[in-house]
C-alpha cells in the first residue's frame, strides 16, 4: 500500500511538473479528434482543473488516449484499404503458349509484354475492359476508380505511348491481337479462377469481343468462360466506320496532314470536342499501329452494307454468352430499328439499347458502371 501511494505521489508530481506540456498535448488532441464546440472547451477546462487529482485525471487521460488510438487505427485501416484498391500498372510476358497456331515471321511478339491496369476489390466479379482504336487502358481509369467490381483494363500490343518509338513493338495483324487478348483473358482466369468474368468493349474494343466469339467457336478449349459482356458502340458495317475508315487509308508518314483531315469529320460542337480530345491522345502513339489496326477492322467488316453480317456475328456471341448487352450511341439512330427488327427474328432483341449520347461519351464512368451493374444483377437476356 505504501509503495502504491508512493507511485501515486510520483505520478502526481510528474503531472504537476509538466502541466504546460500536457495542456499543449491535450489541445492538439482536441484538434485532431475534431473537438471545436463550447462543450469541448468546457471539458478541456475541467480536465485542466482536475490535473491535481490523480483519481480524476487518470480516467480522463485514458478516455483521451482511447479516442486518439481509435482515430489513429481507423486512419491506418482506411489508408491500407485505399492502398489495396488503388489502380496499379501491370504486365505479363507474351509466351508461345498464348498461340495455338504458328506466327508469321513478321509478327514478333514473343518475349514482349502486354500491359494492363488493375484495381483489385473483394467483389466476386472481374470486369475486363477493352479500349477503342488507338486508345489504351488509361481511358477506363475514371470507371475503375469508382467501380465496385474488380477491374482490369488492357492496352493492345504496341498501343502504349511509351512504346511509340520502340522498334520491338512493330504493328501486328488482327489475328495476332485476338490471340493476345484471349491469352490475357485466360491469364486472368487462371489468376482469379473463382471470379465471374465480364467483358466490356468500347468501339473496336467491342468489335474485339465479337471477333473473340468467332475465335472461341473454332478454339473451344481456349474459351475463358465469360459470365457477361457489354459492347459499347461496336461497328455494324462500313457505314459506321467513319473514323476507322479514315485511319485505314491514312499515310502514317504524314501524320499532321492526316489528323487534320480526321478533325474535320465532326458535325457539331460536342463531336468536335470529343474528337479533339481523342486526336490529342492518339497523336502520342505510333500511327503505323493505328493505321494497320484500322485497316484490319475495315477488312473484317468488308462486304454487306446492311446489318445481316453483324447480326450473325452477334448471334454467335449470344449463343456462347446469353448474358450480353449491346449499347449504341445516338450515332446509330438511323440503323437501330433495322438492327432490333433483325435481332427479334433471332430471339435476341432485348440485348440492344440506344442512348442519347455521343460515341465517346459512352466512356463515361457512371454510364459504364450503370450498364455493368444492371447486366451482372439481371437474369440472362433472351
Amino acid at each position: 500500500m505504501a509503495e502504491d501511494a508512493s507511485r501515486g505521489m510520483t505520478f502526481l508530481s510528474l503531472i504537476r511538473r509538466h502541466r504546460v506540456l500536457l495542456g499543449g498535448v491535450g489541445g492538439t488532441l482536441a484538434v485532431i479528434i475534431g473537438i471545436y464546440g463550447d462543450e469541448a472547451r468546457t471539458a478541456l477546462d475541467w480536465l485542466w482543473a482536475s490535473m491535481g487529482q490523480v483519481s480524476e485525471a487518470l480516467p480522463v487521460l485514458a478516455v483521451v488516449g482511447l479516442c486518439w488510438a481509435t482515430w489513429y487505427v481507423r486512419g491506418v485501416v482506411e489508408r491500407n484499404r485505399r492502398q489495396d484498391r488503388r489502380v496499379t500498372a501491370q504486365s505479363f510476358d507474351i509466351r508461345p503458349a498464348d498461340f495455338e497456331d504458328d506466327l508469321p515471321g513478321d509478327q514478333t511478339v514473343i518475349g514482349r509484354e502486354l500491359r494492363y491496369l488493375e484495381r483489385v476489390t473483394r467483389s466476386n466479379t472481374l470486369v475486363v475492359l477493352l479500349p477503342g482504336l488507338g486508345l489504351d487502358a488509361n481511358d477506363f481509369r475514371p470507371y475503375m476508380n469508382i467501380a465496385h467490381e474488380h477491374t482490369a483494363a488492357l492496352t493492345l500490343f504496341g498501343f502504349n505511348a511509351e512504346e511509340a518509338k520502340d522498334e520491338r513493338y512493330r504493328p501486328v495483324g488482327l489475328k495476332t491481337h485476338v490471340e493476345l487478348v484471349n491469352g490475357a483473358l485466360n491469364h486472368f482466369r487462371r489468376k482469379y479462377p473463382q471470379k465471374k468474368l465480364v467483358l466490356v468493349g468500347f468501339s473496336t474494343g467491342a468489335d474485339m469481343i465479337i471477333r473473340l466469339g468467332e475465335f472461341w467457336q473454332t478454339h473451344p478449349a481456349r474459351n475463358p468462360r465469360t459470365y457477361a459482356m457489354v459492347l459499347l458502340d461496336p461497328n455494324i458495317n462500313h457505314s459506321s466506320m467513319v473514323v476507322s475508315g479514315a485511319f485505314a487509308t491514312m499515310n502514317p508518314s504524314a501524320p499532321f496532314t492526316e489528323l487534320i483531315e480526321i478533325a474535320r469529320i465532326p458535325k457539331n460542337i460536342t463531336e468536335f470536342q470529343n474528337m479533339s480530345e481523342y486526336l490529342h491522345k492518339i497523336s502520342k502513339k505510333n500511327l503505323a499501329h493505328i493505321q494497320r489496326h484500322a485497316e484490319d477492322w475495315w477488312d473484317y467488316w468488308e462486304g454487306e452494307e446492311k446489318c445481316d453480317r453483324f447480326l450473325r456475328r452477334i448471334g454467335t456471341l449470344h449463343a456462347m454468352c446469353p448474358k450480353s448487352k449491346v449499347v449504341f450511341s445516338a450515332n446509330y439512330d438511323q440503323h437501330f430499328n433495322e438492327i432490333v427488327a433483325g435481332a427479334r427474328r433471332q430471339s435476341m432483341g432485348e440485348m440492344f439499347d440506344l442512348l442519347r449520347e455521343d460515341h465517346f461519351q459512352l466512356l463515361n464512368e457512371r454510364l459504364i458502371a450503370k450498364e455493368v451493374a444492371a447486366l451482372v444483377t439481371s437474369p440472362s437476356l433472351s
